[in-house]
């Protein structure tokens, strides 16, 4: 895979997760916690997901801490 194709994926995913306005989900994160979000489709997994990472931006994380590529499973 060439690098600067990847470099832009991820570049497009991070501004795609700043993009969206989230209600906030009562949910507690562990700080160094690794999670595999699984469910029914159009159950929140995602919004979930960019919750999380905005709080960590919110937080003066950065994004070479984190990485959130999007993928599509075939139907």
């Amino acid at each position: 895979m060439d690098k600067n194709i990847l470099k832009t994926v991820i570049a497009d995913n991070q501004a795609e997760v700043l993009k969206y306005k989230v209600i906030p989900r009562d949910f507690t994160f562990e700080e160094f916690g690794n999670y595999v979000f699984a469910g029914i489709r159009r159950a929140g997994k995602s919004y979930l997901l960019y919750q999380r990472m905005q709080q960590l931006i919110a937080l003066g994380g950065k994004w070479d801490e984190m990485l959130y590529v999007k993928c599509h499973s075939p139907e």
